[in-house]
């Protein structure tokens, strides 16, 4: 899986730079000139691999920066059998170039379920309601798909971005400037481009929205924190005391479903993954 920009821009982020460069300012609390949308191209040849070879490491998914500083912190003291089945999660179940809605939603359900069955069995109290928290999350943005009808490629929405620790009055200026002055937005990445005072259009601008308070009502709005997936799973019964137990209660679920072929591909692979050692070089 192939994760890349909706667009081809350079990466300002003044919040970092004024840190890390205390000589030279910034004024504000203003950053990050970053994508605002991911497309996840899947190769034809990824789609044609047999389900028993999917067991080699996926892809690592960023939905928003708390939601990466989240898995990766959650993670870090995981084994990689774990952080495989975690980021497989998110690849074969809720981010997935799945096309119809129904086969999307059952696997999306199977996807909360195996991400309980981790929370349940490798992580403490803690860890466990912040991980379903953030999966929950990306099972939202999950929802917000769409089909490009030209490329067919699937987009995802996110809100605007915020590094994380950037203070509250934060804006995303790419965000702001792509919505409300796409023709600034322009010039900005032609100066960039071009070696040009890019600078001075990113301080204008920077001005501009925080004194427009219209547009700072609709950014405020955008940026509100996602609010994880909720809908009903029709696997969230399924015993997570022990791997056998619940791969046995999913499957006597799975012909309710009318997708048993897939579903049932789906929990093997989760199984095969914890239970392969995996060696990382």
């Amino acid at each position: 899986m192939k994760i890349t920009s909706s667009t081809q821009q350079y990466d300002i982020n003044l919040y970092s730079s004024a840190k890390q460069a205390a000589d030279k300012p910034v004024s504000g609390t203003i950053s990050g000139l970053t994508h605002k949308t991911d497309t996840l191209d899947i190769s034809e040849n990824s789609r044609q691999l047999a389900a028993s070879d999917i067991v080699n490491l996926t892809a690592v998914y960023f939905g928003t920066p708390q939601i990466n500083e989240s898995l990766n912190r959650l993670l870090s003291n995981k084994s990689p059998e774990v952080k495989e089945a975690a980021y497989g999660i998110i690849q074969s179940n809720i981010i997935t170039n799945v096309n119809g809605d129904e086969e999307r939603a059952v696997l999306l359900e199977l996807g909360l379920s195996q991400a309980q069955y981790l929370a349940d069995n490798y992580m403490n109290d803690g860890e466990a309601a912040e991980f379903m928290n953030t999966i929950r999350q990306i099972g939202a943005i999950s929802q917000t798909r769409t089909v490009d009808a030209e490329t067919k490629q699937f987009r995802y929405e996110t809100p605007p971005r915020r590094p994380v620790g950037a203070p509250d009055d934060y804006m995303d200026l790419n965000y702001m400037m792509r919505k409300f002055e796409p023709e600034t937005f322009g010039k900005l990445q032609e100066a960039l481009a071009n070696g040009k005072d890019w600078n001075s259009i990113l301080q204008t601008f920077a001005k501009k929205a925080s004194a427009n308070t219209d547009w700072m009502k609709q950014y405020k709005e955008a940026a509100k924190p996602i609010e994880g997936y909720s809908g009903e799973n029709r696997f969230e019964g399924a015993s997570t005391s022990s791997m056998t137990e619940f791969v046995q209660d999913i499957k006597s679920l799975i012909g309710k479903t009318g997708f048993e072929t897939s579903v049932t591909a789906n929990i093997e692979a989760f199984m095969r993954t914890l239970e392969n050692p995996i060696t990382v070089k």
